[in-house]
């Protein structure tokens, strides 16, 4: 019910308040849009991150619906993910497989 929803909401935000990839990009990203010349950087830097926050939102939120919908109407989705995940852990160990084998070639 509501206290479920409650729950996912914040977990899910302190999940993202506490990863430090989005921060690492908002420092690589967003001072090129910065004039050198520009009088209060901070200012202008705050501006920005709060600006592509803002846009992000409608968009993230259509994603998250969109999700969702295809969550009830395909039930097959469930499905389809354990197999990719498990696509993806073969392909994570022969890539492994081959930089282990190209670092003990190297040497």
């Amino acid at each position: 019910g509501q206290s479920n929803l409650r729950k996912v909401f914040v977990q899910g935000f302190w999940t993202n308040a506490l990863n430090p990839k989005p921060a690492l990009f908002f420092l690589a990203f967003i001072p090129q849009f910065i004039a050198p010349a520009a009088p209060d950087k901070t200012f202008t830097y705050v501006l920005l991150g709060l600006m592509l926050n803002f846009y992000g939102i409608p968009f993230n939120g259509a994603y998250g619906l969109c999700a969702g919908w295809a969550t009830r109407r395909l039930g097959v989705v469930q499905r389809g993910m354990a197999w990719l995940e498990r696509g993806a852990g073969v392909l994570f160990v022969y890539f492994g497989g081959r930089l282990a084998v190209a670092e003990m070639a190297s040497n």
